[in-house]
Formats: C-alpha cells, structure tokens, sequence
C-alpha cells in the first residue's frame, strides 16, 4: 500500500495550563486554510515554565484576523503608515510573547464511541512580554 502523508501535520495540543497570562515561544509556523475556507496560519506555541507546546490558529481573512494582528504585534513587527503589515513567516519563529490562556470544557468521542468531557486549555490573546 501506498500512502501520501505530505501533507498530514503533526497536531500539538496543550495538556493542562492554568487559567491566566503565560509566557511562550514561537516554535513554528505554517500557512493552511480553515474548514471554512479561510486563509490562516497553524503556529506552535511552546510554554516556557513546563515545555508543552500547544498549537493556536490565526485567520488571515479581513474582518476575522485581529488574532494574527495581536501576534504580528507581539512579535514587535510594525505595520507602515499605511496600517500594512509586511512580514515573513521567518520573523515570527523563535519570538517570545505572552498568551492568556482560558480552559473550557470540551467534549469528545473516543475509540469506543463514548462521549468524554476534558478540560481544554486555549490561548485567547497575546501580547508582548513585559
């Protein structure tokens, strides 16, 4: 058997962080499409105090991306007097920023069809690090 898998993405999920502002590392970043068919981009953030890396999604369609804003910001990347941002993929990796991570309860199916309930930690903002 044969099997494309260059385009299966390796999924990072958060474990367990506690509710508040936390300090991560950009460990990458990838452009791909949402289920809707928005242009976005999948970063992997890495928690600085316990090492979990985590990935957050930043819609790039007008009116939707004031998330991706809030990163290129972060990353202390201006946009021109014009209120465009001209930036490369390369000059958000490695970058430091600061995530408010709120947990919400999720539910899910397992292998066995049963419906299970687990507490999901998710970055809802950034900023820089003071």
């Amino acid at each position: 058997m044969k099997h494309d898998m260059s385009q299966e993405n390796e999924r990072h999920e958060f474990e367990a962080l506690p509710d508040g502002w936390r300090n991560f590392t950009i460990l990458d970043c990838k452009e791909s499409e949402s289920k809707a068919g928005n242009e976005m981009y999948i970063l992997v953030l890495e928690d600085k105090e316990t090492g979990q890396q985590g990935d957050v999604y930043a819609i790039a369609t007008q009116g939707k991306r004031w998330f991706l804003k809030q990163i290129l910001i972060a990353c202390t990347i201006k946009a021109g007097e014009d209120g465009v941002y001209d930036w490369e993929i390369e000059d958000i990796i490695g970058k430091e920023i600061s995530g408010k991570v709120e947990n919400s309860q999720e539910e899910w199916v397992d292998r066995e069809g049963e419906t299970k309930t687990a507490l999901k930690p998710k970055v809802v903002q950034v900023k820089p690090i003071k």
